[in-house]
């Protein structure tokens, strides 16, 4: 998942401060003048143009408001909420769960009052982050990808090093989170550990994580290259999250995800209140919408991506896409990272990454 620039859209001139900074602001519908104006962040990604399309609008209807959203990704939103710090202009934001410790830690946001978001009682404990400083809704596995027309599934990462694989893989470019991510499996293969202790023991992963590069095909920076995979130009692909698989999958495309025994890994996106919101209540009440069974069905249903709340029911074609209920994400080995340890790190590690694979 790029962590990148806004999308340029409409532009909203906003001061922070002595200097200006200018968002890109995309106004969801119009309504009297007087009505209260609520500033949000959300994905620049087919799921924040769902948001927009599909939730906001009745939104506004209900609540007698006028949404504005800006689009972008978790480091460009949260250089939003910095610029805006001494005026604040948003009220929710939203973020991967890489993103919150870092926006906790920098004050930039708030913990969400569960009085006024009671569809927070229904979503699962693993996806409320730093002590309800951030909640999740939409969640994506995330693995290697296959053609399984080419090849069966993997059983284990180590099957991505073997030498019959010379130039059939497409390996995520470190621009991504992704690649953080490719960094853990290599080192859990090294040692012997699992993913969740492997994340702490990385300087012993470089080795391996070099060794596959003989059967790098190309690293990849844009989720529309993945069908080389599909197409028959690479044989696996990865990491990568299933919600950029999954819908090519659906339409019938030779491209499917594949689990290894080692386990696999969650991409998370969620949702923030802003510190010193103008709009707090609205705020929460915007957030609770998401939350809100029947539109968090919608949202998995169109984007095939698992909601962060228990109880819904989903059909068989729609089912099987999804690591839901969480018991079955538990099944799948998913697993989070801990961000607060990896990302102050990140910067180095990718810049090492990076000359392991251009050099």
């Amino acid at each position: 998942m790029e962590i990148g620039p806004m999308k340029l859209t409409r532009r909203t001139l906003i001061k922070a401060g002595a200097s200006a900074v200018a968002f890109p602001t995309i106004i969801s519908r119009s309504w009297a003048q007087d009505a209260k104006q609520l500033h949000v962040g959300v994905y620049n990604s087919a799921l924040g143009k769902l948001i927009q399309k599909e939730v906001i609008p009745k939104f506004e209807a209900e609540f007698k408001c006028r949404v504005f959203t800006i689009e972008g990704a978790t480091l460009s939103n949260i250089a939003a909420l910095r610029a805006t710090r001494d005026t604040p202009r948003f009220s929710m934001m939203m973020m991967d769960d890489v993103g919150i410790p870092q926006a906790k830690q920098e004050e930039l946001i708030d913990k969400l009052d569960a009085a006024k978001i009671p569809n927070l009682a229904k979503v699962y404990p693993r996806y409320l982050f730093e002590d309800g400083y951030g909640v999740g809704f939409s969640i994506s596995s995330a693995a290697m990808f296959i053609n399984p027309q080419v090849t069966k599934p993997l059983e284990s990462y180590e099957q991505i090093f073997d030498a019959k694989y010379r130039k059939q893989i497409l390996l995520n470019t470190p621009k991504n989170t992704q690649s953080v991510l490719m960094l853990i499996v290599a080192t859990a293969l090294a040692t012997g550990k699992p993913l969740k202790e492997a994340q702490y023991l990385v300087d012993g992963g470089w080795d391996k994580l070099a060794s596959l590069k003989p059967n790098v095909l190309t690293i990849y920076d844009s989720e529309a290259q993945v069908l080389q995979v599909a197409q028959g130009q690479a044989t696996i692909g990865g990491i990568e999250y299933s919600k950029a698989i999954y819908p090519h999958t659906a339409k019938g495309m030779p491209i499917d995800m594949t689990f290894p025994k080692e386990g696999a890994f969650t991409g998370i996106n969620s949702m923030t209140l802003v510190k010193n919101a103008p709009e707090p209540d609205l705020a929460c009440a915007l957030i609770n919408r998401i939350l809100e069974p029947s539109v968090a069905k919608m949202l998995s249903e169109q984007t095939l991506s698992a909601p962060s709340v228990g109880g819904i029911d989903f059909k068989p074609e729609t089912a099987k896409f999804l690591a839901y209920p969480d018991t079955k994400a538990t099944d799948l080995g998913l697993f989070t990272p801990d961000w607060k340890f990896i990302v102050p790190r990140r910067g180095p590690w990718l810049e090492r990454y990076n000359q392991v694979f251009t050099s």
